[in-house]
């Protein structure tokens, strides 16, 4: 692959939340999965595992144990934010930031088992033992999603199955044992929106590339970091737009 090939699949990828609930071809799921596996892992480890949940009744349950937490949790949190972020998200401005009803789930676990193969000060300095393993598991979920892109398929992610009470609830359901954890969901399927992906805002490469000793004024001050927060909380353009035009 060129690079440009490489930066036009980045650049393309988006959070796709509406997705046809048409099936999606076994070999496809497939070739996600071989791509994640190849994933790089900390002293190649290999941690990731995957679920994948196509029956109707498993992915409609696990909707549901999403969907309370969202209804009863994330928004409840959200009123919370401080008030120069802008108004805090609720379910009538920013709408429902559930699990869609797409046709395939596929879950990376990880198997904490594995953390015993890392080098000793690893395994006893728990900070740095679970930054190894995060690490891993996120390199495979990257993966899994930039493979979906490349099929042509639309991906949402739903971390909430890292909190607590979903963690617990989706293990329950899904017959997972104690020493699996629950570490991203990926649902997948056709985007069931036409068109190439909507605008994004984007932090400049000038603003993130530092070279050599940092000068006292090489970061952003924090009116203008709280300024460029509350401007990517509305996440595309249109929307931000249309949101300072009422404020």
């Amino acid at each position: 692959m060129e690079y440009e090939e490489l930066l036009e699949l980045a650049k393309s990828r988006r959070t796709i939340r509406a997705l046809k609930p048409d099936p999606v071809p076994a070999e496809m799921i497939d070739k996600m999965l071989d791509l994640a596996r190849w994933a790089p892992t900390g002293f190649n480890l290999q941690p990731a595992e995957f679920l994948v949940v196509e029956d109707s009744n498993l992915r409609q349950a696990v909707k549901k144990i999403v969907d309370e937490w969202i209804e009863n949790d994330f928004y409840a949190l959200e009123a919370t934010r401080e008030e120069w972020q802008g108004p805090p998200w609720t379910l009538e401005t920013r709408g429902r930031v559930g699990c869609p009803l797409a046709p395939v789930y596929i879950f990376v676990l990880g198997d904490t088992r594995r953390r015993a193969g890392l080098p000793m000060n690893a395994r006893y300095e728990r900070q740095k033992g679970d930054s190894i393993f995060e690490s891993s598991l996120s390199n495979a979920f990257l993966y899994l999603w930039l493979a979906a892109q490349s099929l042509g398929l639309g991906a949402q992610p739903v971390s909430v199955v890292k909190n607590g009470r979903v963690q617990g609830l989706v293990k329950h359901l899904l017959n997972l044992p104690d020493f699996i954890y629950v570490y991203e969901l990926l649902v997948v399927g056709y985007g069931a929106k036409e068109g190439g992906p909507p605008a994004k805002l984007m932090r400049h490469l000038d603003e993130v590339v530092h070279r050599g000793r940092a000068r006292d004024d090489e970061f952003q001050s924090e009116e203008e970091l709280r300024k460029q927060i509350r401007k990517l909380r509305m996440g595309n353009v249109a929307r931000h737009e249309e949101a300072e035009k009422k404020s």
